[in-house]
């Protein structure tokens, strides 16, 4: 005697299992690549802090350097009528402390790059560091000064302007910037 199943023969019991398995191998796939689209967004973010603080460092030290080129002339060549080649700042490298990190600008000794009636010229480069990142910018510093005369007489009597000081015009006013990165 042959028992029967009232139930007919179904050959498509495991399918729900395949497309499940299927589901979360898709949405595995996204997850993996949204994280990893993620964690490059978060690097690219650093990054991009680091160099805009880098660049910001460095465009501070343009603007230090330009107030000491000025504090240096002002100080030092108030009673000379020449303009020196190259100015010796007493401090070029300036480090700061923040959260934990140094950042900081360094300062090239500035140099003359001409004189143009009373209006000195000088190149500045300031280096900006916020690590790993780096900028570097090349500024062009102008001052204008003014020639004191006084007058004397000279044996024969005759009038006489001689060189007294000359007076370096506040403030110093930068005329072109650059950046000077490789």
């Amino acid at each position: 005697m042959v028992i029967r199943s009232l139930r007919p023969i179904r050959h498509d019991e495991g399918y729900v299992l395949v497309w499940v398995i299927f589901y979360l191998m898709l949405l595995y796939l996204i997850v993996v690549s949204f994280a990893n689209s993620s964690f490059l967004e978060g690097l690219m973010s650093v990054n991009h802090r680091q160099a805009a603080q880098a660049y910001e460092m460095a465009d501070g030290g343009v603007l230090v350097g330009m107030k000491e080129i000025y504090d240096i002339l002002k100080r030092d060549y108030s009673n000379s009528q020449d303009i020196p080649a190259e100015l010796v700042l007493s401090k070029q490298e300036w480090i700061l402390h923040e959260s934990g990190r140094e950042m900081g600008f360094y300062l090239e000794n500035p140099k003359c790059s001409g004189v143009d009636g009373d209006k000195c010229r000088f190149q500045l480069v300031s280096k900006g560091v916020s690590p790993p990142a780096q900028r570097t910018l090349a500024a062009e510093v102008q001052v204008e000064f003014l020639d004191i005369y006084k007058i004397e007489f000279d044996v024969g009597g005759g009038v006489v302007s001689v060189f007294d000081h000359r007076e370096f015009i506040y403030p110093a006013e930068i005329i072109s910037i650059r950046y000077k990165d490789k």
